[in-house]
């Protein structure tokens, strides 16, 4: 799987980065950073629209959001890690601008020479600026825009790319209250074979409650051009403060297939918004955890 970064890969990472990546560590963004509480294409918290630029969009009651987001799976001699940061803020003309900076990378990656003996470690990151616009279209429909500046870093192989994403969210359909959300993520227009864009979509609706009280389920996809497929189902339980989610996900990349379970719980106070989830490892990788703080300005 394109998620074991483990030590043996990386000299095939440094010797293939110009062939195999432009731009190198575009494997670190497919980790579902500020998305393992959410299904990717409908993540808002912490929310700045990084996997889909209309989930950026906040309410006309709300007039600054800000948020946070830590994602670690540690192992005894590895550890992959990202952060994110976001911010957004509400025009008086209805849409939504907001900026978010996220980093990812694999810690632990031993440099070798002709025996085993370390000599160093490897750097392998990525870091990922985001500039958004979101705005309802018509009733029911919410669009938005991202372009991105990413920078990857492979060793002593460092180079950049710009990247433009289109997302879209079709919500509160009279149906189930239903909702349907799509977007590309990294997407270099004329690039798509070498630099693998991703295309994430989600559907999910009501099936008991109201608003506030409610529980909803749906199915989403996170798809990567020549790379890895993730799919599977996601319910989620909310009771005034408290939400409790849950999802079975299913990846395929490389000829195989892995199954993990996610869970998480998120407590609305106030204007803030607290949340923790969990990842189970994937065969020798140990489980991977996300922490959220979002908060608003109204």
């Amino acid at each position: 799987m394109r998620r074991k970064l483990l030590c043996g890969l990386a000299a095939f990472f440094v010797a293939t980065v110009s062939e195999a990546q432009p731009v190198p560590a575009r494997d670190l963004w497919e980790f579902p950073l500020g998305a393992l509480l959410e299904p990717a294409a409908l993540a808002s918290e912490p929310g700045a629209g990084l996997w889909n630029p209309a989930a950026g969009m906040i309410s006309d009651s709300v007039r600054w959001r800000f948020g946070v987001a830590s994602l670690a799976r540690l192992a005894a001699d590895q550890s992959i890690g990202g952060q994110l940061l976001s911010i957004s803020r509400r025009t008086p003309g209805g849409a939504t601008l907001g900026f978010s900076f996220a980093r990812s990378s694999v810690d632990g990656i031993t440099r070798t020479d002709a025996d085993p003996q370390s000599i160093g470690s490897v750097i392998y990151s990525g870091t990922l600026a985001s500039v958004t616009a979101s705005r309802e279209l018509i009733p029911h429909v919410s669009g938005g825009v991202a372009a991105r500046l990413r920078r990857g870093q492979a060793d002593q192989e460092i180079r950049h790319a710009l990247a433009a994403d289109l997302g879209i969210i079709v919500h509160d359909i009279p149906l189930l209250n239903s909702r349907i959300a799509l977007s590309s993520f990294l997407w270099r227009p004329g690039r798509e074979i070498e630099d693998r864009p991703a295309f994430v979509a989600a559907v999910d609706a009501r099936v008991w409650g109201v608003e506030l009280n409610e529980i909803r389920a749906g199915y989403s996809q996170v798809s990567v051009n020549r790379g890895a497929r993730e799919d599977g189902p996601f319910a989620s339980f909310r009771s005034n403060l408290l939400e409790a989610r849950a999802s079975w996900f299913r990846t395929r990349a490389a000829g195989q297939t892995v199954s993990r379970v996610r869970t998480g719980v998120a407590l609305h106070y106030a204007s803030f918004v607290v949340g923790v989830a969990r990842e189970e490892g994937a065969s020798s990788l140990g489980p991977l955890y996300q922490f959220t703080l979002s908060s608003v300005l109204r």
